[in-house]
């Protein structure tokens, strides 16, 4: 009979170690998740610059304003599908940047990922997003991690600017290893 207890508890702490290496891997995968847009709806963007303390840089160096210099959206393969260069810099606490998933020409742009670049007068800052159609593929997984880096921040002493997406209705999906990509938005729009 001890016996029997035993070998129940052993089957508990495996099956409780089990349990946890599934939720851990889900947290991991969520983190991992590109941030994602639907197909037809408006991004917007923008840079913020902040300042943190650094250690030996105490008061040093002043955080200036940063200028926005352009804009660009490129596949992965760097074909750029929509440009924008501005006439005049302009300061990072007064713009937004926004796409409405145009190229020049003014058509659609397929759904794909996409890397996001704006330039700045302290340098470029990037970020990978994803435009996808939930109502195209019911049976695959929209989520999907982008096959680039991100540059999302520039930090020099104690400033830091960062290029963020402002309001997205999507930015990643409820991910367990048994339901992959479930909970990732149905046919309906944002909010």
């Amino acid at each position: 009979m001890e016996v029997s207890v035993v070998r129940r508890g052993k089957w508990a702490v495996v099956g409780g170690v089990l349990l946890l290496a599934l939720l851990v891997s889900s947290v991991v995968a969520f983190s991992a998740t590109a941030t994602r847009f639907r197909a037809g709806t408006d991004i917007q963007f923008r840079v913020q610059d902040s300042s943190t303390w650094f250690w030996g840089c105490c008061g040093c160096c002043a955080c200036e304003d940063t200028l926005v210099l352009g804009w660009r959206v490129v596949t992965t393969a760097e074909q750029v599908m929509y440009s924008v260069v501005h006439d005049a810099p302009v300061s990072a606490s007064a713009w937004l940047g926004r796409w409405n998933q145009l190229d020049s020409a003014g058509g659609a742009v397929p759904t794909g990922q996409y890397k996001l670049y704006v330039d700045t007068s302290i340098g470029t800052l990037m970020r990978c997003f994803t435009l996808y159609d939930p109502c195209a593929c019911s049976w695959c997984n929209p989520c999907s991690t982008c096959a680039c880096t991100d540059v999302a921040s520039i930090t020099s002493c104690a400033c830091r600017t960062n290029l963020v997406f402002v309001d997205s209705c999507s930015t990643g999906c409820f991910t367990f290893p048994l339901f992959w990509g479930w909970g990732c938005g149905g046919c309906s729009s944002c909010p």
